[in-house]
Parts: C-alpha cells; structure tokens; sequence
C-alpha cells in the first residue's frame, strides 16, 4: 500500500478530531489490535492523551501543531519504523528510557534478569556489579536505583549506545554515579573485580530470517546477531567473566528461548557452576544463571 507522506499534503494539516485522526491512522496502519495499541501509545507520546481520555473523549480538537506530528508519527509507522523509536522512549521497570537506532528496544524479558539479580543482592550489599553489552542501560540505571550501595560498571561497544545510556542515568538515577566504558564485553576490566555480570547479549543466528521482519529491521543489528548459532558473544563473554569475577561471583544472561542447553554448555565449559535457568512470563526459558566457585 502506497503510503502518502503528511507533509507533502498541506490540506492535511488543519487542526482535527482525535476520532479524525485516528481514522486517518487506521487507513494507514489497520484496524487490528496491534495497529490499535500502536495507535493509542502514538496518540499518548505525541498528545500527552492517556487511553482513557482517548476512550471518553474522541471528539476532542487537537491544535495545528499536535496533528501535524501525529500524522507524521502515523506514517513513520506504516513505513515500519518501531514505536519507541517515533517517540524516542519505552518503558521499563519503573521508568521511561531514551532509546535510538543505536540502541536496542527494551523488551518485558529483560525485567526477569533484573528481578534475579535483585533477588541476589541485598539493598544493603556493597557490591560491584558490571552490566556488560549495556546498550541504553536499562539494566544498569534500575540496579543504581534499587541497589543505591552498590558500584554499578557498564560497559558497550557502541559510542552512540553508551551515549544514550548516560542520558538515561542523568535522568533517572543522577545522585549515583555508574562507571561507563567503551569496551568489547570485560575486556577493559581488572581481573576478580567484580560480585556480579548482568547481561543481555545478541543472541540471533545471523541468517535468521526474523532479522529482516517486523521492528528488527530498524534495530542494530550488531546487538541483535552473533554467528552461525548466535552464540559468538556468549562464548567471548563467558571466558572474560571468568577472569573478572571474584571467586564465587554470579552471571546472569539472557538468551533464546531455544538456547538454554547451549548456554549451560558453554558456562560448564569454562568453570562455572550451580546453573539454573528461569522462564519468562509466557513460560519459556529465557535467563540462565550460575557462579564461579571459590566461596
């Protein structure tokens, strides 16, 4: 379908409806549910109208101004270009994250691996914990403010990534510092420095044709591929977590759904121990865990 671009269609451009609007976003999305959630959460960043003023109110004016960006955001949208990057945001946890192209889209899963390490780490515990591959520092910024007693490191490849994570800690949690480092996985870490690794690597085959589909198109895709297998980053990370884990230090990562063996292999290769793996909300298995023995 042929997709007119708002701003080239002036006559568009007058204040309208929110029902207006939204017809106009369903001719270009659809009317099914996931184009509806898409057009509720669009109208929401955009507009600042929650879902239930949206319900209540449809006939509600919007300005010039509001509509124009609505329009654009809709049209963004029918090309392809993920939600959270139109509105440069998605939530987490309890928190709203900054997220560009430079940086992956923060998915619930995620939260599984950060509820595991809180369950690991008292609020009293002066620990240091890396979250390696951090990417817009999801993981890194929730652990500074849950964990305020803890040293928080965060390292990533990507310059525009950890660019985009820095603005999420001055935003979120500024009273507590994190160490930031431009780095491939540890490998800018002093060995036995750390209590704690927290990591969500790439973990998709590179001829996965799910690359080339949906909203992974438009994400890095550096953190989002790893090898034939998908497990090349996992295989760096876990040799350099060894190195620079305190005996007794735990690691937590997540992975795909169809991963868990694979990755239990290849900590049991390098040492580790005490391997559990935990399921995400729809039950499939999705975090593993173990520690480096010593304590």
């Amino acid at each position: 379908m042929a997709v007119t671009d708002p701003r080239k269609d002036p006559a568009r451009n007058v204040p309208a409806t929110l029902a207006s609007l939204l017809d106009e976003g369903r001719a270009l999305l659809g009317t099914d549910a996931d184009a509806m959630i898409d057009l509720r959460q669009l109208v929401t960043g955009i507009s600042g109208i929650d879902r239930a003023r949206q319900i209540i109110d449809p006939e509600q004016s919007l300005s010039e101004a509001a509509a124009t960006r609505l329009r654009r955001a809709f049209y963004d949208r029918a090309k392809g270009i993920p939600v959270a990057y139109i509105l440069g945001a998605r939530g987490f946890w309890r928190h709203d994250f900054r997220v560009t192209p430079d940086t992956l889209i923060p998915r619930p899963e995620t939260e599984i691996l950060l509820e595991w390490a809180l369950e690991l780490l008292s609020v009293d515990d002066q620990v240091t914990v890396a979250d390696l591959g951090t990417g817009s520092g999801i993981l890194a910024v929730c652990l500074a403010v849950e964990r305020p007693r803890a040293m928080i490191l965060a390292s990533d490849l990507s310059a525009g990534a950890l660019k985009v994570a820095r603005e999420n800690q001055q935003t979120i949690v500024p009273s507590h510092p994190i160490h930031w480092f431009q780095g491939n996985w540890a490998d800018c870490l002093a060995d036995e420095c750390l209590d704690m690794i927290v990591s969500n690597p790439p973990y998709i085959p590179d001829d996965d044709p799910h690359l080339s589909t949906g909203d992974l198109r438009y994400e890095p895709r550096t953190a989002l591929a790893a090898g034939l297998d998908g497990l090349d980053d996992y295989r760096v990370l876990f040799a350099e977590a060894v190195r620079v884990l305190k005996p007794g230090g735990h690691i937590l990562v997540e992975h795909g759904f169809d991963q868990s063996a694979a990755i239990m292999a290849l900590l049991t290769q390098v040492g580790f121990t005490s391997l559990i793996t935990r399921s995400d909300y729809a039950g499939l298995p999705r975090t593993t865990g173990g520690h480096k023995p010593g304590r």
